[in-house]
């Protein structure tokens, strides 16, 4: 009778356990890890990384998953400079002379908001489309004292290849002085 007396205690001391493994694999879930920190799965799959203000969000548009404007503002830039058929070195350069500069971001960081700002480019097709969500979200973010840094920026990643501004370029730079009117 002895072992049948035992039973419930064994019972208990698993239950516990069972609590005490859920508590802590619930805490760690909770509390923020480096693999967390640095990236999100999308809905589609895809790694997306995170710590330059862009948080995954369902059922609505990439654009307003941004939370830092800086990083809405180097989205812009990509998609000006892509505008004209590729990222050029030039183009390049100049975009991580506007984000140490302008933005002022860490040389260290840049490359980071770099990578960010092209996935985040690639996730619209229609380009008009996600120049303007670009253009309202970094506004809504930053406040309209932005305006001008954004116009002095699409214009000097726009002018990195050739000196002039193409007609794509000279649009967008018209939509921000529309608003900085």
């Amino acid at each position: 009778m002895r072992g049948i007396g035992s039973v419930p205690f064994l019972l208990a001391a698993i239950g516990i356990l069972a609590a005490l493994i859920w508590i802590y694999r619930s805490g760690k879930r909770a509390s923020p890890s480096p693999v967390r920190h640095t990236s999100q799965r999308t809905q589609s799959g895809a790694v997306v990384p995170s710590q330059w203000g862009y948080r995954v969000r369902k059922n609505s548009h990439p654009v307003e998953g941004v939370e830092d404007p800086r990083l809405s503002c180097a989205a812009l830039l990509v998609l000006v400079a892509d505008l004209d058929g590729g990222i050029s070195k030039a183009e390049k350069d100049c975009i991580f002379k506007q984000l140490r500069t302008t933005l002022g971001l860490p040389p260290a960081k840049a490359p980071d908001v770099y990578e960010t700002a092209i996935w985040l480019c690639n996730q619209e097709a229609d380009r008009d489309e996600m120049v303007r969500r670009l253009i309202r979200h970094t506004v809504s973010l930053g406040g309209y004292e932005t305006l001008p840094d954004m116009i002095q920026m699409v214009s000097e990643v726009g002018k990195a290849d050739t000196g002039t501004l193409t007609d794509d370029t000279a649009l967008v730079v018209e939509k921000l002085k529309l608003l900085n009117a």
